[in-house]
């Protein structure tokens, strides 16, 4: 199969591709159904594909569309890794499992948040421990979540946003919008008030194919940041940890760190790789975001703010609302050959060190 044919031009395809890849390596696949509905009528889940001995100590965990609409990338990638047969190549002490769309209703309504507005990847925190402020966002949010959408609105916003970008600085206005917020539910990159259905599913998944692992390998793949089709291999952990140190070893080019201030990413609020670290006390976690660029970040908040208000307060059947929707997937999915190509061929690799980083754990 021709590498582009490993991307899907929706969520229902992608989910075909990925449950017929997966059966045809022969790994056994467990679904979780949302209680929502896809634009389609059709019904969302996260698919589990999971390939090894269920007691190998060693856990490959690659997860897909914690943004939704960033979804396309990480089944595509996923795809291709079944087809090429790499699974043959895992050593038997390392386990990989597979988790394809667990924001399953974003990825099909072409939204980073979920069927709640909430952005999953800042919603895993204590929700009985308070939440973080942000009043830089708080006094941004008159602007980003307009009465109408028009010529005035957008103008106030980028009046707004250039005024702080000019006493701020480009990557502070960045952080200031997307770094989570929890006060306003109508608002973007808002972490919820309560555990999703993603999020309990998630811990759901660890319970049951990684618990019980010494080390554990994390990639969670996104897009939307950094130059056209490059990966920028996000590290966890904080400056001079060991989790730190072992991501500079496993993946060596490439990688960045939010910690050490080379990031495209600020570091952000409630991420998901915290319910790995809290369901898997006891392992050792490597963890790292594959975040693959699009477009200039002005171009992507824009889509992710104008999505927000078409979805609240607009027509989505409108030829705004079609408008808006196709801005959206082009921000996060360019459907260009090239692109896939670029994020097959680094994710093969990002595979391979991961799996090479667990063996030699």
């Amino acid at each position: 199969m021709d590498v582009i044919n490993y991307f899907s031009p929706d969520y229902q395809a992608a989910r075909a591709k990925f449950l017929e890849a997966a059966h045809q390596a022969g790994l056994t696949v467990e679904s979780h159904q949302n209680p929502m509905k896809g634009p389609d009528g059709g019904a969302l889940y996260t698919d589990v594909a999971v390939w090894g001995d269920p007691k190998a100590d060693r856990v490959l965990l690659a997860n897909s569309a914690t943004h939704g609409a960033e979804g396309f990338c990480g089944s595509g990638a996923m795809v291709g890794w079944l087809h090429s047969g790499a699974w043959r190549a895992v050593p038997k002490n390392v386990k990989v499992v597979l988790v394809h769309a667990i924001n399953p209703y974003g990825f099909a309504w072409l939204r980073r948040v979920n069927e709640d507005n909430v952005d999953l990847n800042r919603n895993f925190i204590d929700h009985n421990a308070g939440y973080p402020e942000n009043p830089d966002y708080d006094a941004l949010h008159p602007v980003i979540f307009p009465e109408s959408w028009g010529p005035d609105s957008l103008t106030r916003m980028q009046a707004t946003f250039d005024a702080y970008r000019e006493k701020h600085g480009a990557f502070a206005l960045q952080k200031a919008i997307s770094q989570g917020q929890y006060g306003h539910a109508d608002g973007v990159f808002h972490g919820g008030n309560k555990p999703t259905w993603s999020n309990l599913t998630f811990r759901r998944i660890l319970e049951n194919h990684v618990l019980g692992a010494r080390h554990v390998g994390f990639i969670d793949y996104h897009t939307g940041l950094g130059q056209y089709g490059a990966a920028d291999l996000i590290a966890s952990g904080e400056r001079g940890s060991p989790e730190l140190e072992r991501c500079f070893a496993w993946y060596q080019n490439g990688v960045s760190s939010s910690a050490l201030g080379n990031s495209t990413s600020p570091a952000l609020f409630g991420v998901i790789k915290t319910a790995v670290v809290d369901i898997l006390a006891d392992a050792q976690v490597t963890s790292m975001t594959a975040e693959y660029g699009t477009y200039p970040v002005p171009t992507v908040m824009g889509a992710v703010i104008a999505d927000n208000w078409v979805h609240l307060r607009g027509d989505l059947d409108s030829p705004q609302g079609k408008e808006i929707k196709a801005q959206t997937r082009k921000a996060f999915y360019p459907d260009e050959d090239d692109w896939k190509e670029l994020v097959y061929l680094r994710s093969r690799q990002i595979m391979y060190r991961a799996i090479q980083g667990l063996t030699t754990a």
